[in-house]
């Protein structure tokens, strides 16, 4: 999990490195708002933490499933 969580770190930063350091300004265009890029920026970020934490709950249901499965076994061997 915490393999998979820095995979995923480096990933957005990758992308956010990406995103700033080739993007084409043009001396007419309208730039955004510092805010609505932080505002993006943690959105990326919150989105791979979200992810996290979805994972995370399903692996706790999975393993109250099973051991609720394993103790219901023992009550009928017993």
């Amino acid at each position: 999990m915490k393999q998979l969580m820095r995979m995923r770190s480096l990933f957005a930063a990758a992308a956010l490195l990406l995103i700033f350091g080739c993007s084409h300004k043009e001396e007419n265009s309208p730039q955004e708002p510092k805010s609505q890029v932080k505002e993006a920026v943690k959105d990326a970020i919150t989105q791979d933490f979200k992810i996290y934490q979805g994972a995370k709950e399903s692996l706790k249901q999975s393993e109250e499933k099973q051991k609720s499965q394993l103790e219901q076994i023992d009550k009928e061997l017993k």
